[in-house]
């Protein structure tokens, strides 16, 4: 079964996401900051990561430094509320993003990528 983590300080968001990837036929674990995180990862090896962008904490960067130690190298998809040029783009995939989602997103719109993401994989 294909799995994917959520990570995000918001708790209603966090639960909300949890039940609909749950809804999609995916296997969850969530998380609640970047810590939480990569205690969690090498156990539960997601495919997949929503990774929200602003959180106490580890900065996002330190959590993609800190991922490239991890044996599990999951999919990343960013959540944020930021706007990004295209030069900020190429440096986010340079680092192992798949994508991003500007919040506030439509959840279909947040599925769909996160489909299009794994049928890559299969493929």
């Amino acid at each position: 079964m294909t799995k994917i983590m959520i990570v995000d300080d918001e708790i209603d968001l966090r639960e909300m996401l949890n039940i609909m990837i749950r809804k999609e036929g995916f296997k969850t674990l969530t998380a609640e900051d970047g810590d939480d995180f990569l205690r969690k990862i090498d156990d539960f090896q997601p495919d997949l990561v929503t990774l929200d962008i602003m959180m106490p904490g580890l900065t996002t960067r330190e959590i993609l430094d800190k991922l490239k130690e991890k044996k599990t190298k999951p999919k990343i998809i960013l959540l944020t509320v930021v706007r990004y040029s295209e030069e900020e783009k190429q440096k986010l995939y340079q680092k192992g993003i798949v994508d991003y989602v500007t919040k506030p997103f439509e959840l279909d719109d947040l599925t769909d990528r996160i489909h299009k993401h794994l049928d890559k994989e299969k493929k």
